[in-house]
C-alpha cells in the first residue's frame, strides 16, 4: 500500500543530513569572515547571501537569524539612515552656502556616498513634507564614521599637456646600449 501512495523505502531519505542549522551564538563565527565579505564586500543582497551560504556550505539558517548576526557583528551598515541623509544635506547646504561655495563628497563606513544619493533622498523628503529647501534642519548629533571634504579636480592624477611635453622632449638614441637586468 505505500508503494501505491509513493512511500516506498527508497523515497524515504533524511532531509539532507549534510544542512548545518545554527542553533547557538557560537555556531556562526566559523562563517562570520565568509558572510561579511559576501555581503559587505561583494555587496550581495541577504537573500544571495544566504542562498550561496546553502549551497557552497551547506549552512542553513532563517533570514531573521542572518540579520540578528549582522547587526550583531555590526555588518549591517551597507543602508543609509534616514538621519545619516538628513546631516549630509545639512552639511553640503552649509558648504554651498559658504563663499566660494564648495563641492562636498561623502565616505560612510568607508563607502563613498553617491551624490545622486543623497540629492535622490533631498528630493523624496520634500515630496513628503520631511524638509524644506531654505528651513534649516535639525541634527545636531554628527554621523560616526562619516568622512567628508571637496573632491580634488578631475583628471588631477593626470595632466595631458605635461604629458606630451615630456614625451616630446625625450629622445632616443639607437647608439646607447641601453642593458637590462632581470
Amino acid at each position: 500500500m505505500d508503494a501505491y501512495y509513493g512511500y516506498s523505502q527508497s523515497a524515504q531519505q533524511p532531509a539532507s543530513s549534510a544542512t548545518y542549522r545554527p542553533s547557538k551564538p557560537e555556531d556562526w563565527e566559523p562563517y562570520r569572515d565568509i558572510i561579511a565579505h559576501l555581503y559587505n564586500t561583494l555587496n550581495m543582497k541577504l537573500k544571495d547571501v544566504m542562498t550561496e551560504m546553502q549551497v557552497t556550505y551547506s549552512f542553513k539558517a532563517t533570514e531573521k537569524q542572518y540579520k540578528t548576526q549582522l547587526k550583531k557583528w555590526n555588518l549591517d551598515t551597507k543602508y543609509i539612515k534616514a538621519s545619516e541623509y538628513m546631516f549630509m544635506v545639512k552639511t553640503m547646504r552649509e558648504r554651498q552656502a559658504e563663499n566660494p561655495p564648495k563641492e562636498t563628497r561623502f565616505v560612510l563606513r568607508g563607502r563613498a556616498v553617491d551624490p545622486k544619493d543623497i540629492a535622490r533622498f533631498e528630493k523624496r523628503a520634500q515630496k513628503k513634507g520631511t524638509m524644506r529647501d531654505g528651513d534649516p534642519i535639525d541634527c545636531d548629533e554628527p554621523v560616526e564614521d562619516l568622512v567628508y571634504g571637496t573632491p580634488p579636480p578631475e583628471e588631477a592624477s593626470y595632466n595631458q599637456a605635461a604629458y606630451a611635453e615630456a614625451y616630446s622632449s625625450y629622445h632616443y638614441d639607437p647608439a646607447t646600449d641601453y642593458s637590462y637586468s632581470y
